[in-house]
């Protein structure tokens, strides 16, 4: 796979986390999540390194959280590392994620660069110069 290939994202709200399962151990287990996770609406790609017992998840953050990945995983019977700094990611994560849903379905802002706004607001002089 190419680097450009790799780093490529499909939209706009879409984002990509490392998740370490301690549990992930023979490439029957790998599998197994990514029947599990692929299933959420929103997951568009489920990568397993069966050797650093890591998984690599991309998905739309206006359709599933990083909560409903984690879950997927328990209840596929490999939950993911307990560690302090897990612990840490996953709260960060669950905050980006709402923060990115959330400004989704914001409306858009008026542009103020827009020039035809512009040039309504400018006054000119008598003498073809411009206030200011």
């Amino acid at each position: 796979m190419s680097r450009e290939a790799f780093i490529k994202m499909r939209g706009a709200w879409d984002t990509r986390h490392w998740i370490r399962v301690p549990a992930l151990t023979h490439d029957a287990d790998g599998l197994q999540i990514r029947r599990y996770v692929a299933q959420l609406e929103g997951v568009r790609q489920v990568q397993v390194f069966t050797g650093s017992r890591k998984i690599r998840v991309t998905y739309d953050q206006t359709r599933v959280d990083y909560g409903r990945v984690l879950e997927a995983l328990e209840s596929a019977g490999f939950p993911a590392s307990e560690s302090w700094w897990s612990r840490v990611k996953t709260g960060w994560f669950q905050y980006l994620d709402t923060t990115a849903r959330d400004n989704a379905k914001a409306p858009p802002l008026p542009c103020c660069s827009d020039p035809n706004s512009v040039k309504r607001r400018v006054e000119r002089r008598p003498g073809g110069g411009r206030d200011r």
